[in-house]
Formats: structure tokens, C-alpha cells, sequence
């Protein structure tokens, strides 16, 4: 038997028929429909956090905080460590 772990969401009865209904008219359960949205929801928030990461490290190259190297030079270093 896989190791498996459980969940408790407490709503409303509107809210879960809500939940229940939109989920059959998908022809999903409703397992599937949150694991789903839980996780698509995670991957949009870790594009973000890299995104804003991306932009802080640019503006830092900009404002000369960071340093940066030409291809040429990465090329050249990579192939010293191989």
C-alpha cells in the first residue's frame, strides 16, 4: 500500500455543492479538479518568484552590483573544468 496523506477542507454546503457541480460538468472528481488547481496554482507562483528574481538580478547588473562575464569567457572556463 503507497503512503498516503490526507487533507481536511471545511466549506460551506454551497460551496462544495458549487465545487461538486462544477466538477462533474468538467468530468472530474473533485479530488482531481483541487489537486490540479493546487498545484497549476504552485507552478504559477514559483514562475513568479523566479521572474522577480530575474528582474532583481538585472537591475543589479544595471546598477553594477553584480558582475558579468562574456560567453567567450564562459566558454573558455567551462572548458578548464572539463
Amino acid at each position: 500500500m503507497k503512503d498516503k496523506s490526507r487533507l481536511t477542507l471545511d466549506m460551506s454546503s454551497e460551496e462544495h455543492m458549487y465545487l461538486k457541480m462544477a466538477c462533474a460538468k468538467l468530468g472530474m472528481t473533485m479530488r482531481e479538479f483541487l489537486l490540479l488547481a493546487a498545484f497549476e496554482r504552485i507552478e504559477e507562483l514559483q514562475d513568479e518568484w523566479l521572474a522577480g528574481r530575474a528582474r532583481e538580478t538585472l537591475n543589479n547588473i544595471l546598477a553594477g552590483k553584480e558582475k558579468t562575464i562574456s560567453w567567450t569567457e564562459m566558454k573558455k572556463r567551462i572548458s578548464k573544468n572539463t
